[in-house]
């Protein structure tokens, strides 16, 4: 982590532990907390009161945050905290790296939770800051954030998948979407070179720099339009009707414990299967996705989608069938 992000991760933490403790902290246990030395949190207390006008003070060799200016806090409900303590773990799950804005996130929603939950949160953030960082993947999100929020053009160099060299691209940020089964997130924008909107993975993004130039998303885009009949990250061709039957018990218990898109329909059969149904484009997500089950999931519709998955399996059983391995 550079010294810059690091300073700003301490700063937001003393003010969280000023903010919650009225009793307050002295230098030194500050300084020991964040192993740092007595003079950086000095320096800490200096910039909380000149530069982010947090009403630090010392009391007596203690140091505390006056009362009067500080917003009285938020109450959640137990589901409300239990909310915020999942997004921990999916988050967690999710980047498999650190990210300090993460980190500070919760880390202040911590300061209003049950304190039981709390410290749940507090123990997903300490793990989390073992997790490898990626300063170059921060630097490039928070540029892409920046350009969307103040809807200003976005000079990109973006390597796609088959590419060998990354291609520079002017694009205007429309929205930034989590994908989780690829624990990565998207931009989707409108691009210059290929004239419409695009999804970029922010993993495959080299370099990324805003630019002078403005832009409005257009009034009728809508995020959750534009992903309803999409199974993944990948927005390709029009919805159809995707069947399938399983004959698995087991597996027929999690599809009904498990909502897996909007459109899914669960019919149990007589013959004692279940016939699944989902109104969706198929797409290398779905593909996939169906593939994962194996001889669980026999494809009934479209005949094209069953001949496809038929011939993976095939060709895995040629591949199989060719030796044993290393």
């Amino acid at each position: 982590m550079d010294d810059g992000l690091a300073k700003t991760e301490r700063l937001i933490k003393i003010w969280l532990l000023l903010a919650t403790n009225p009793a307050g902290y002295t230098i030194k246990e500050l300084a020991g907390r964040f192993s740092v030395n007595i003079r950086t949190v000095y320096r800490d207390m200096l910039a909380l009161g000149a530069v982010l006008n947090v009403p630090v003070y010392d009391d007596k060799g203690r140091w505390r945050i006056d009362e009067r200016h500080v917003l009285p806090p938020i109450q959640f409900t137990l589901p409300e905290a239990l909310n915020i303590f999942l997004a921990a773990r999916l988050m967690l799950n999710y980047s498999n790296r650190y990210d300090p804005n993460i980190d500070a996130t919760f880390t202040k929603l911590t300061a209003v939770m049950p304190p039981t939950l709390a410290a749940q949160v507090a123990k997903t953030m300490d793990w989390m800051q073992r997790l490898r960082k990626d300063e170059k993947h921060l630097r490039i999100l928070n540029t892409v954030a920046e350009a969307w929020v103040s809807q200003r053009r976005l000079k990109i160099a973006y390597r796609s998948l088959p590419r060998e060299k990354a291609v520079e691209r002017i694009v205007e940020p429309y929205h930034i979407e989590p994908a989780a089964p690829g624990h990565a997130s998207y931009l989707v924008g409108y691009c210059h070179l290929k004239k419409e909107i695009r999804n970029f993975k922010i993993e495959r993004i080299e370099h990324a720099e805003l630019t002078d130039e403005s832009y409005t998303i257009p009034a009728d885009f809508d995020a959750n339009e534009f992903f309803g009949s999409s199974w993944g990250i990948v927005v390709e061709g029009e919805a159809e009707t995707i069947k399938l039957r399983i004959t698995d018990k087991g597996l027929m218990r999690i599809m009904e414990e498990t909502i897996w898109h909007p459109s899914q329909v669960l019919e149990r059969q007589k013959d004692g299967s279940m016939i699944v149904t989902f109104r969706v484009a198929d797409t290398v997500d779905l593909y996939s996705w169906i593939m994962g089950w194996g001889e669980q999931v026999e494809v009934l519709e479209p005949k094209e989608l069953r001949e496809e998955v038929a011939e993976t399996a095939e060709n895995m059983v040629k591949l199989y069938e060719k030796g044993q391995g290393f």
